[in-house]
């Protein structure tokens, strides 16, 4: 999908699809247009009006299972098929709002070679990379033309998904943020969020890329779908940027799991993941459900991290992650040869879906110009 603000030709074989801003703005009271393409029609004319270019409607039967509670429904009968450029416009011209939501399936058609789009203006690129074979079986990366960082001075193409099925179809959701400068988008495929793997250090675990382009209008006008490949349950939405939330709002998961779609979201973890019993990361031993339980990174090889110290010469505070009823924990002040000379009592707190203990430790006058060591010791209940 590429995002731009004119209709410059692009090679067929080199994008999946695009999305490109023109002139004027959408109301703010316009409606969300959604295509399953059931309809066997022309573009351009009655039902498909708001679609022009080179595309048909055929018959494509396809397996694909939607989860709970994600927007779209999956159809499997007919698809709209591009063979070049289809361009979407909405009619809508007035007041508009800052945020725009894309969401369609698309069938995983790999392109020969995976160029650099040449257009100053494009905002946001989805793509599907070169074939392999892996296991005899034909698989394509999917990539994300943008910025991965704010400052950065050029785009690049961004690997979202590393492979997946040639011929299979994949869903993608695009959250598209203009109240921002540069402009920034939220990306999910298959219901599951994808989390910017070179987020600024400052917010790590970002869901945020940025548009490889500034934003000329700041609204999604209109949208050409560019490529040779298949498309359904097209939709584009448009609100105020905190109605949308990708994959949805802040719950457990459907099955039960105490795993929190806020920390999906912050580690990109899928739901399949967090409620599997086989761990992310074989050297920790500890399955999703685990490490959130314990405030972790799912995907680190620790079992415990030491999160913040800060230290006087009469007191040290110690935070750390673990959930852990109160009292299971012991932190404790040693001297150089192991005596313990102070305890903190724990306090438990829950930040952004992570549980966090903490310990005020008082340090005797007695040991407060010695080499003290502290410990975080778990206590048998």
């Amino acid at each position: 999908m590429t995002i731009k603000t004119c209709k410059t030709a692009v090679r067929a074989s080199t994008l999946l699809a695009a999305i490109a801003l023109s002139g004027g703005a959408f109301a703010t009271d316009a409606a969300p247009d959604s295509y399953t393409f059931d309809t066997v029609a022309a573009l351009g004319s009655g039902t498909y009006s708001a679609l022009n270019g080179n595309g048909t409607i055929v018959e494509d039967a396809y397996s694909y299972s939607s989860r709970a509670g994600k927007p779209l429904s999956s159809s499997n009968d007919n698809v709209l098929e591009i063979a070049g450029t289809v361009t979407y416009t909405n009619a809508g011209d007035s007041a508009a709002t800052t945020s725009s939501q894309v969401d369609f399936m698309f069938k995983v058609e790999p392109t020969d070679e995976l160029e650099n789009p040449t257009d100053a203006d494009i905002q946001v690129a989805l793509a599907v990379g070169t074939n392999v074979v892996i296991e005899n079986v034909g698989k394509a990366p999917i990539k994300l033309w943008c910025k991965t960082v704010s400052g950065s001075a050029s785009a690049n193409w961004v690997t979202l998904k590393e492979y997946a099925n040639t011929g299979s179809w994949v869903r993608a959701t695009l959250v598209l943020d203009y109240s921002t400068t540069p402009g920034r988008c939220k990306v999910s495929l298959d219901g599951d969020p994808v989390l910017n793997p070179q987020a600024e250090a400052s917010a790590q675990g970002s869901e945020w890329f940025y548009f490889a382009g500034t934003p000329v209008q700041q609204f999604v006008k209109s949208i050409s779908m560019v490529g040779s490949t298949k498309v359904d349950d097209f939709k584009v939405s448009y609100d105020a940027l905190n109605s949308y939330t990708v994959p949805v709002a802040t719950s457990t998961v459907a099955d039960g799991s105490a795993v929190t779609y806020d920390y999906i979201n912050k580690y990109g973890v899928t739901v399949e993941e967090a409620t599997s019993a086989t761990p992310l990361n074989a050297e920790s031993g500890m399955t999703v459900a685990q490490k959130f339980e314990a405030g972790l990174d799912p995907k680190s090889a620790t079992k415990f991290e030491l999160q913040t110290m800060t230290t006087t010469k009469s007191t040290a505070t110690v935070t750390f992650p673990g959930a852990n009823p109160v009292g299971s924990y012991k932190v404790s002040a040693k001297t150089a040869g192991g005596t313990e000379v102070a305890t903190g009592t724990i306090s438990k707190s829950s930040t952004d879906g992570e549980n966090v203990n903490s310990a005020e430790i008082a340090i005797p006058s007695a040991n407060q110009n010695e080499l003290l060591y502290f410990t975080v010791e778990t206590v048998a209940q």
